[in-house]
Protein backbone atom coordinates (compact mmCIF):
# COMPACT_ATOMS: atom_id res chain seq x y z
CA UNK A 1 0.00 0.00 0.00
CA UNK A 2 1.00 3.56 -0.39
CA UNK A 3 0.16 6.94 1.60
CA UNK A 4 -0.37 9.50 -0.37
CA UNK A 5 -0.30 13.31 0.79
CA UNK A 6 -1.84 16.06 -1.58
CA UNK A 7 -1.07 18.94 0.06
CA UNK A 8 -3.51 22.19 0.18
CA UNK A 9 -1.58 24.78 2.12
CA UNK A 10 1.12 25.64 3.67
CA UNK A 11 4.57 25.31 2.11
CA UNK A 12 4.32 22.17 0.47
CA UNK A 13 1.16 23.64 -0.99
CA UNK A 14 0.13 22.31 -4.47
CA UNK A 15 2.21 19.01 -3.87
CA UNK A 16 1.50 15.79 -3.60
CA UNK A 17 3.81 13.35 -2.50
CA UNK A 18 4.22 9.29 -1.94
CA UNK A 19 4.80 6.97 0.99
CA UNK A 20 5.20 2.79 0.80
CA UNK A 21 7.16 3.60 4.41
CA UNK A 22 5.25 1.75 7.22
CA UNK A 23 6.27 4.29 9.73
CA UNK A 24 5.74 8.66 8.61
CA UNK A 25 6.88 11.01 10.56
CA UNK A 26 5.64 14.48 10.19
CA UNK A 27 7.06 18.18 11.12
CA UNK A 28 9.45 21.12 10.67
CA UNK A 29 12.64 19.13 11.64
CA UNK A 30 14.71 18.18 8.83
CA UNK A 31 14.81 14.49 9.37
CA UNK A 32 10.46 14.16 9.04
CA UNK A 33 9.70 11.70 6.02
CA UNK A 34 6.77 14.80 5.49
CA UNK A 35 9.32 17.63 6.47
CA UNK A 36 7.36 21.05 6.49
CA UNK A 37 8.98 24.60 6.28
CA UNK A 38 9.19 25.89 9.87
CA UNK A 39 9.28 29.73 8.63
CA UNK A 40 5.83 29.37 6.99
CA UNK A 41 4.20 26.56 8.94
CA UNK A 42 4.71 27.98 12.31
CA UNK A 43 1.62 25.99 13.52
CA UNK A 44 3.27 23.33 13.42
CA UNK A 45 5.98 21.54 16.03
CA UNK A 46 9.54 19.53 14.98
CA UNK A 47 8.07 16.08 15.48
CA UNK A 48 4.63 16.65 15.13
CA UNK A 49 3.35 13.45 14.39
CA UNK A 50 3.69 10.26 13.26
CA UNK A 51 1.60 7.53 10.91
CA UNK A 52 2.24 4.07 11.20
CA UNK A 53 0.31 1.00 8.71
CA UNK A 54 -0.80 -0.95 11.41
CA UNK A 55 -2.51 -4.50 9.79
CA UNK A 56 -3.37 -2.51 6.76
CA UNK A 57 -5.07 0.76 8.75
CA UNK A 58 -2.59 3.87 8.85
CA UNK A 59 -2.84 5.21 12.43
CA UNK A 60 -2.24 8.92 12.94
CA UNK A 61 -1.09 9.93 16.34
CA UNK A 62 0.01 13.08 17.38
CA UNK A 63 3.26 13.66 19.31
CA UNK A 64 2.55 16.34 22.01
CA UNK A 65 2.39 18.74 19.69
CA UNK A 66 2.38 22.52 20.47
CA UNK A 67 -0.64 22.81 18.65
CA UNK A 68 -2.29 19.90 18.43
CA UNK A 69 -3.18 17.71 14.99
CA UNK A 70 -6.62 17.69 13.61
CA UNK A 71 -8.49 14.94 11.41
CA UNK A 72 -11.60 16.61 9.62
CA UNK A 73 -11.31 19.68 11.36
CA UNK A 74 -11.24 17.60 14.79
CA UNK A 75 -8.29 17.61 17.14
CA UNK A 76 -7.14 13.73 17.95
CA UNK A 77 -4.44 12.21 20.01
CA UNK A 78 -4.75 8.79 17.96
CA UNK A 79 -6.74 7.56 15.19
CA UNK A 80 -7.47 5.86 12.19
CA UNK A 81 -7.19 7.45 8.94
CA UNK A 82 -9.53 6.77 6.11
CA UNK A 83 -8.82 7.81 2.27
CA UNK A 84 -10.31 11.36 1.69
CA UNK A 85 -9.44 12.13 5.32
CA UNK A 86 -8.32 16.14 5.87
CA UNK A 87 -5.37 16.22 8.41
CA UNK A 88 -4.18 19.56 9.55
CA UNK A 89 -1.04 19.76 11.29
CA UNK A 90 -1.31 22.30 14.05
CA UNK A 91 -4.45 25.09 14.71
CA UNK A 92 -4.31 26.57 10.95
CA UNK A 93 -1.30 25.03 9.91
CA UNK A 94 -0.75 23.31 6.73
CA UNK A 95 -3.51 20.92 5.61
CA UNK A 96 -3.14 17.63 3.25
CA UNK A 97 -5.46 15.54 2.09
CA UNK A 98 -4.77 11.58 2.83
CA UNK A 99 -5.05 9.08 0.10
CA UNK A 100 -4.15 5.40 0.22
CA UNK A 101 -3.32 3.67 -2.92
CA UNK A 102 -3.49 -0.50 -3.00
CA UNK A 103 -0.36 -1.78 -5.04
CA UNK A 104 -2.00 -3.07 -7.33
CA UNK A 105 -5.01 -0.94 -7.86
CA UNK A 106 -6.20 3.11 -8.63
CA UNK A 107 -6.53 5.77 -6.26
CA UNK A 108 -10.42 6.79 -6.88
CA UNK A 109 -11.12 10.25 -5.64
CA UNK A 110 -14.37 11.48 -6.21
CA UNK A 111 -14.60 13.85 -8.47
CA UNK A 112 -16.15 16.41 -5.97
CA UNK A 113 -13.07 16.14 -4.10
CA UNK A 114 -11.00 16.77 -6.85
CA UNK A 115 -13.06 19.81 -6.96
CA UNK A 116 -13.05 20.70 -3.50
CA UNK A 117 -9.69 20.63 -3.00
CA UNK A 118 -8.46 22.26 -6.01
CA UNK A 119 -10.54 25.49 -5.17
CA UNK A 120 -8.85 24.79 -1.54
CA UNK A 121 -5.09 24.68 -2.82
CA UNK A 122 -6.28 28.12 -5.34
CA UNK A 123 -7.96 29.89 -2.10
CA UNK A 124 -5.12 29.29 -0.15
CA UNK A 125 -3.29 32.93 -0.15
CA UNK A 126 0.25 32.28 -2.45
CA UNK A 127 3.22 35.11 -2.95
CA UNK A 128 0.59 37.94 -1.57
CA UNK A 129 -2.37 36.77 -3.65
CA UNK A 130 -5.81 36.52 -1.98
CA UNK A 131 -8.28 35.98 -4.51
CA UNK A 132 -9.27 32.62 -6.19
CA UNK A 133 -8.07 33.53 -9.72
CA UNK A 134 -9.32 31.09 -13.14
CA UNK A 135 -5.89 30.03 -14.44
CA UNK A 136 -4.84 28.90 -10.45
CA UNK A 137 -7.91 26.58 -10.27
CA UNK A 138 -7.73 25.31 -13.47
CA UNK A 139 -3.93 24.53 -12.66
CA UNK A 140 -4.98 22.84 -9.76
CA UNK A 141 -8.13 20.97 -11.36
CA UNK A 142 -5.76 19.24 -13.75
CA UNK A 143 -3.00 18.20 -11.20
CA UNK A 144 -5.72 16.80 -8.80
CA UNK A 145 -7.38 14.72 -11.84
CA UNK A 146 -4.38 13.52 -13.26
CA UNK A 147 -2.77 12.32 -9.93
CA UNK A 148 -5.36 11.94 -8.36
CA UNK A 149 -7.81 9.71 -10.52
CA UNK A 150 -8.35 6.54 -11.54
CA UNK A 151 -6.76 5.56 -15.24
CA UNK A 152 -10.51 5.15 -16.37
CA UNK A 153 -11.54 8.45 -15.33
CA UNK A 154 -8.33 9.85 -16.77
CA UNK A 155 -9.06 8.17 -20.37
CA UNK A 156 -12.59 9.21 -20.37
CA UNK A 157 -11.04 12.85 -19.30
CA UNK A 158 -8.67 12.77 -22.47
CA UNK A 159 -11.38 11.10 -24.75
CA UNK A 160 -13.76 14.27 -23.91
CA UNK A 161 -10.72 16.62 -23.89
CA UNK A 162 -10.01 15.35 -27.70
CA UNK A 163 -13.41 15.48 -28.73
CA UNK A 164 -13.48 18.89 -27.19
CA UNK A 165 -10.87 20.02 -28.88
CA UNK A 166 -12.08 18.20 -31.93
CA UNK A 167 -15.35 20.13 -31.86
CA UNK A 168 -13.58 23.34 -31.55
CA UNK A 169 -10.91 23.39 -34.65
CA UNK A 170 -14.06 22.15 -36.31
CA UNK A 171 -15.63 24.82 -35.39
CA UNK A 172 -13.03 26.98 -35.81
CA UNK A 173 -12.70 25.86 -39.29
CA UNK A 174 -16.09 26.35 -40.21
CA UNK A 175 -16.53 29.21 -39.23
CA UNK A 176 -13.26 30.34 -41.07
CA UNK A 177 -14.76 28.82 -44.06
CA UNK A 178 -17.90 30.42 -43.87
CA UNK A 179 -15.76 33.58 -43.76
CA UNK A 180 -13.64 32.82 -46.25
CA UNK A 181 -16.93 32.38 -48.42
CA UNK A 182 -18.39 35.29 -47.80
CA UNK A 183 -15.46 36.98 -48.47
CA UNK A 184 -14.95 35.84 -51.91
CA UNK A 185 -18.95 36.42 -52.83
CA UNK A 186 -18.01 39.99 -52.27
CA UNK A 187 -14.71 40.18 -53.67
CA UNK A 188 -16.68 39.11 -56.67
CA UNK A 189 -19.48 40.99 -56.33
CA UNK A 190 -16.10 43.62 -55.99
CA UNK A 191 -14.80 42.76 -59.26
CA UNK A 192 -17.65 42.26 -61.51
CA UNK A 193 -18.65 46.14 -60.40
CA UNK A 194 -14.91 47.14 -61.12
CA UNK A 195 -15.14 44.95 -64.61
CA UNK A 196 -18.27 46.84 -65.75
CA UNK A 197 -16.77 50.19 -64.72
CA UNK A 198 -13.71 49.51 -66.36
CA UNK A 199 -15.24 48.15 -69.76
CA UNK A 200 -17.72 50.97 -69.63
CA UNK A 201 -14.61 53.83 -69.15
CA UNK A 202 -12.13 52.13 -71.76
CA UNK A 203 -14.34 50.59 -74.28
CA UNK A 204 -18.30 52.77 -74.58
CA UNK A 205 -16.35 54.85 -77.33
CA UNK A 206 -15.85 52.32 -79.07
CA UNK A 207 -19.69 51.52 -79.51
CA UNK A 208 -21.51 53.38 -81.78
CA UNK A 209 -24.56 54.14 -82.59
CA UNK A 210 -25.88 52.88 -86.02
CA UNK A 211 -28.33 54.84 -88.01
CA UNK A 212 -30.11 53.52 -90.89
CA UNK A 213 -32.72 54.24 -93.91
CA UNK A 214 -33.72 52.54 -96.81
CA UNK A 215 -36.09 52.91 -99.49
CA UNK A 216 -37.22 50.34 -102.12
CA UNK A 217 -36.58 50.97 -105.73
CA UNK A 218 -39.51 49.14 -108.58
CA UNK A 219 -36.52 46.62 -110.39
CA UNK A 220 -38.35 47.83 -113.64
CA UNK A 221 -38.43 51.71 -113.62
CA UNK A 222 -35.82 52.30 -111.48
CA UNK A 223 -37.29 54.47 -109.45
CA UNK A 224 -37.91 54.95 -105.59
CA UNK A 225 -41.39 54.25 -103.85
CA UNK A 226 -43.03 57.77 -103.01
CA UNK A 227 -46.47 58.33 -101.27
CA UNK A 228 -49.58 58.82 -103.36
CA UNK A 229 -50.64 61.39 -101.84
CA UNK A 230 -47.21 63.86 -101.17
CA UNK A 231 -45.00 62.51 -103.08
CA UNK A 232 -42.82 62.11 -100.39
CA UNK A 233 -40.19 58.91 -100.76
CA UNK A 234 -40.76 56.22 -98.80
CA UNK A 235 -38.31 55.00 -96.66
CA UNK A 236 -37.63 52.72 -93.34
CA UNK A 237 -36.04 53.76 -90.43
CA UNK A 238 -34.31 52.18 -87.77
CA UNK A 239 -31.52 52.20 -85.64
CA UNK A 240 -28.60 49.41 -84.51
CA UNK A 241 -25.11 49.09 -82.46
CA UNK A 242 -21.99 48.49 -83.17
CA UNK A 243 -18.38 48.64 -82.34
CA UNK A 244 -15.04 49.18 -83.82
CA UNK A 245 -12.72 46.04 -83.89
CA UNK A 246 -9.73 47.89 -85.74
CA UNK A 247 -8.78 51.10 -88.19
CA UNK A 248 -11.86 51.87 -90.17
CA UNK A 249 -13.76 48.57 -89.24
CA UNK A 250 -16.84 47.74 -87.70
CA UNK A 251 -18.57 44.46 -86.50
CA UNK A 252 -22.43 44.27 -86.18
CA UNK A 253 -25.23 42.07 -86.75
CA UNK A 254 -26.45 41.15 -90.67
CA UNK A 255 -30.00 41.98 -89.79
CA UNK A 256 -28.47 45.32 -89.14
CA UNK A 257 -26.31 45.67 -92.39
CA UNK A 258 -29.12 44.07 -94.23
CA UNK A 259 -32.45 44.92 -92.45
CA UNK A 260 -34.63 43.25 -94.94
CA UNK A 261 -32.64 39.74 -94.47
CA UNK A 262 -35.35 36.96 -94.42
CA UNK A 263 -33.97 34.47 -91.79
CA UNK A 264 -34.43 36.65 -88.77
CA UNK A 265 -37.29 37.76 -87.00
CA UNK A 266 -36.66 41.48 -87.12
CA UNK A 267 -36.19 41.62 -91.41
CA UNK A 268 -38.56 43.72 -92.97
CA UNK A 269 -40.77 41.84 -95.67
CA UNK A 270 -39.59 42.55 -99.68
CA UNK A 271 -42.37 42.73 -102.29
CA UNK A 272 -41.41 40.56 -105.46
CA UNK A 273 -39.75 43.29 -108.20
CA UNK A 274 -38.42 45.55 -105.58
CA UNK A 275 -34.97 46.28 -104.27
CA UNK A 276 -34.18 47.71 -101.09
CA UNK A 277 -31.46 50.87 -101.03
CA UNK A 278 -29.60 52.70 -98.69
CA UNK A 279 -30.53 56.25 -98.67
CA UNK A 280 -28.66 56.80 -95.13
CA UNK A 281 -26.16 54.61 -93.98
CA UNK A 282 -24.24 56.02 -90.68
CA UNK A 283 -22.78 55.66 -87.31
CA UNK A 284 -22.37 58.16 -84.45
CA UNK A 285 -19.39 57.73 -81.90
CA UNK A 286 -19.73 59.40 -78.39
CA UNK A 287 -18.02 62.28 -78.24
CA UNK A 288 -17.62 62.70 -81.78
CA UNK A 289 -20.41 65.33 -83.00
CA UNK A 290 -20.43 64.04 -86.75
CA UNK A 291 -21.53 61.14 -88.25
CA UNK A 292 -19.41 58.52 -90.09
CA UNK A 293 -20.82 56.72 -93.49
CA UNK A 294 -21.02 53.23 -92.94
CA UNK A 295 -20.12 50.71 -96.08
CA UNK A 296 -20.92 46.60 -96.20
CA UNK A 297 -17.54 45.05 -96.47
CA UNK A 298 -19.04 40.95 -95.87
CA UNK A 299 -22.00 39.45 -94.16
CA UNK A 300 -21.96 36.45 -92.93
CA UNK A 301 -24.09 32.97 -94.74
CA UNK A 302 -24.05 31.11 -91.74
CA UNK A 303 -24.36 33.28 -88.35
CA UNK A 304 -26.05 37.10 -87.97
CA UNK A 305 -22.60 39.12 -88.67
CA UNK A 306 -21.93 41.60 -90.90
CA UNK A 307 -18.21 43.50 -91.15
CA UNK A 308 -18.96 47.06 -92.49
CA UNK A 309 -16.66 49.64 -93.20
CA UNK A 310 -16.10 53.51 -92.47
CA UNK A 311 -13.44 56.44 -93.13
CA UNK A 312 -11.62 56.55 -89.59
CA UNK A 313 -9.63 59.97 -90.78
CA UNK A 314 -10.05 62.24 -87.82
CA UNK A 315 -11.72 59.96 -85.84
CA UNK A 316 -9.80 58.79 -82.59
CA UNK A 317 -12.02 55.85 -81.41
CA UNK A 318 -10.79 52.30 -79.31
CA UNK A 319 -10.41 49.23 -80.64
CA UNK A 320 -12.50 46.10 -78.97
CA UNK A 321 -10.44 43.33 -78.45
CA UNK A 322 -12.60 40.04 -79.40
CA UNK A 323 -11.51 36.86 -77.82
CA UNK A 324 -9.40 35.01 -79.45
CA UNK A 325 -8.89 32.14 -77.03
CA UNK A 326 -10.78 29.72 -79.18
CA UNK A 327 -12.59 28.26 -76.27
CA UNK A 328 -16.21 28.53 -75.33
CA UNK A 329 -17.56 30.69 -73.00
CA UNK A 330 -18.50 29.40 -69.44
CA UNK A 331 -21.81 29.20 -67.93
CA UNK A 332 -22.57 31.33 -65.14
CA UNK A 333 -19.45 34.04 -66.17
CA UNK A 334 -20.52 37.72 -65.62
CA UNK A 335 -20.95 39.70 -68.67
CA UNK A 336 -21.45 43.43 -69.25
CA UNK A 337 -23.56 44.06 -72.66
CA UNK A 338 -23.02 48.02 -74.29
CA UNK A 339 -25.46 48.87 -77.14
CA UNK A 340 -27.87 51.45 -77.78
CA UNK A 341 -31.71 49.74 -76.97
CA UNK A 342 -34.87 51.52 -77.64
CA UNK A 343 -32.72 53.12 -80.28
CA UNK A 344 -33.10 57.21 -79.82
CA UNK A 345 -36.28 57.18 -77.32
CA UNK A 346 -33.52 55.47 -74.76
CA UNK A 347 -31.37 58.77 -75.38
CA UNK A 348 -33.56 60.69 -74.90
CA UNK A 349 -34.92 58.95 -71.53
CA UNK A 350 -31.06 60.03 -70.52
CA UNK A 351 -31.17 63.70 -71.36
CA UNK A 352 -32.65 66.78 -69.80
CA UNK A 353 -36.43 66.88 -70.48
CA UNK A 354 -36.23 70.22 -72.01
CA UNK A 355 -33.58 69.56 -74.79
CA UNK A 356 -35.40 65.66 -75.26
CA UNK A 357 -38.68 67.17 -75.53
CA UNK A 358 -37.44 69.64 -78.22
CA UNK A 359 -34.85 67.21 -80.09
CA UNK A 360 -37.97 64.43 -80.17
CA UNK A 361 -40.06 66.95 -82.45
CA UNK A 362 -36.98 66.51 -84.99
CA UNK A 363 -37.57 64.04 -87.80
CA UNK A 364 -35.45 61.10 -87.66
CA UNK A 365 -32.63 61.70 -89.15
CA UNK A 366 -31.87 65.23 -87.39
CA UNK A 367 -32.65 64.25 -84.55
CA UNK A 368 -30.17 62.19 -83.97
CA UNK A 369 -27.56 64.45 -85.35
CA UNK A 370 -29.32 66.72 -82.53
CA UNK A 371 -28.39 64.14 -80.07
CA UNK A 372 -24.28 63.92 -81.04
CA UNK A 373 -24.20 67.73 -80.95
CA UNK A 374 -25.37 67.51 -77.26
CA UNK A 375 -23.04 65.10 -76.84
CA UNK A 376 -25.61 62.83 -75.82
CA UNK A 377 -25.17 59.65 -77.48
CA UNK A 378 -23.51 57.22 -75.01
CA UNK A 379 -24.29 53.38 -75.22
CA UNK A 380 -26.08 52.15 -72.43
CA UNK A 381 -24.40 49.46 -69.90
CA UNK A 382 -26.35 46.16 -68.70
CA UNK A 383 -24.30 43.41 -66.77
CA UNK A 384 -25.12 40.04 -66.05
CA UNK A 385 -24.33 36.40 -65.83
CA UNK A 386 -23.83 32.98 -68.55
CA UNK A 387 -26.75 30.95 -68.39
CA UNK A 388 -26.36 28.34 -71.38
CA UNK A 389 -24.07 28.15 -74.20
CA UNK A 390 -25.05 26.57 -77.19
CA UNK A 391 -23.08 26.02 -81.01
CA UNK A 392 -24.27 29.37 -82.29
CA UNK A 393 -25.30 31.47 -79.32
CA UNK A 394 -24.81 31.89 -76.20
CA UNK A 395 -27.52 33.29 -74.08
CA UNK A 396 -27.34 35.33 -70.92
CA UNK A 397 -29.45 37.73 -68.65
CA UNK A 398 -27.96 41.32 -69.14
CA UNK A 399 -30.91 43.10 -69.94
CA UNK A 400 -31.22 44.63 -73.61
CA UNK A 401 -34.11 45.26 -76.27
CA UNK A 402 -34.74 46.27 -80.10
CA UNK A 403 -32.14 49.05 -81.03
CA UNK A 404 -29.60 46.73 -78.64
CA UNK A 405 -28.66 44.58 -81.32
CA UNK A 406 -24.87 44.38 -82.63
CA UNK A 407 -23.88 45.27 -79.67
CA UNK A 408 -20.40 43.72 -78.15
CA UNK A 409 -20.76 41.28 -74.71
CA UNK A 410 -17.72 41.45 -72.60
CA UNK A 411 -16.04 38.65 -70.36
CA UNK A 412 -14.35 39.95 -67.03
CA UNK A 413 -11.14 40.25 -69.38
CA UNK A 414 -12.77 42.69 -70.86
CA UNK A 415 -12.79 40.95 -73.94
CA UNK A 416 -15.51 40.41 -76.50
CA UNK A 417 -17.49 37.02 -76.65
CA UNK A 418 -20.45 37.59 -78.52
CA UNK A 419 -22.35 39.76 -80.79
CA UNK A 420 -25.91 40.53 -79.32
CA UNK A 421 -28.77 39.63 -82.01
CA UNK A 422 -31.87 38.72 -80.15
CA UNK A 423 -34.21 38.38 -77.22
CA UNK A 424 -36.75 36.23 -75.44
CA UNK A 425 -39.97 38.76 -76.38
CA UNK A 426 -41.98 38.85 -72.98
CA UNK A 427 -38.94 37.72 -70.65
CA UNK A 428 -36.27 39.91 -69.97
CA UNK A 429 -33.84 37.28 -68.32
CA UNK A 430 -32.78 35.77 -71.90
CA UNK A 431 -31.07 36.92 -74.51
CA UNK A 432 -28.76 36.29 -77.88
CA UNK A 433 -25.52 36.43 -78.94
CA UNK A 434 -23.58 35.27 -82.00
CA UNK A 435 -20.21 33.55 -80.71
CA UNK A 436 -17.40 35.40 -81.53
CA UNK A 437 -15.94 32.91 -83.25
CA UNK A 438 -17.99 33.96 -86.23
CA UNK A 439 -17.05 37.29 -86.28
CA UNK A 440 -13.36 36.11 -86.35
CA UNK A 441 -14.04 33.50 -89.40
CA UNK A 442 -15.85 36.77 -91.31
CA UNK A 443 -12.90 38.72 -90.78
CA UNK A 444 -10.53 36.11 -91.58
CA UNK A 445 -12.61 35.79 -95.18
CA UNK A 446 -12.59 39.10 -95.82
CA UNK A 447 -8.99 39.21 -95.81
CA UNK A 448 -8.12 36.72 -98.19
Amino acid sequence: MKAIFVHLSGSKRGKTEFFADSKISAGTDPSCNLHFDQSIDKSTSPFHAEINLQECDYVLKDLDSTKGTFVNNRQIKEVVIHDGDLIEYGDNGPRARFRIKAEKGDVCKPFREILADSMDIAREPHKGRKLITATAFFRSLLTEAFTQSSAKFKLVTVFIFLLSFIGIITLVYNTFSVLTETTKRVELLESESAIGERIIKDFSRGVCLIQCSFSLVDEVSGKPLKSWRDGRLLTNKLTGTGFVIANGKILTNRHVAEPWWQQTAHAIPLEPGLTPRFEVFRAFFPDVVDPVLLKVEKVSDIADVALLSFDPEGVDIPFLKLDSSGQDAIEGEPVVLLGYPAGLNALYAKSDPGIAQEISKLPFLEAAQELSSHHLIKPIATQGHISDVLNKRIIYDAQTTVGGSGGPLFNNKGEVIAINYGIFRGFSGANFGVPVKYAIELIEDEKR
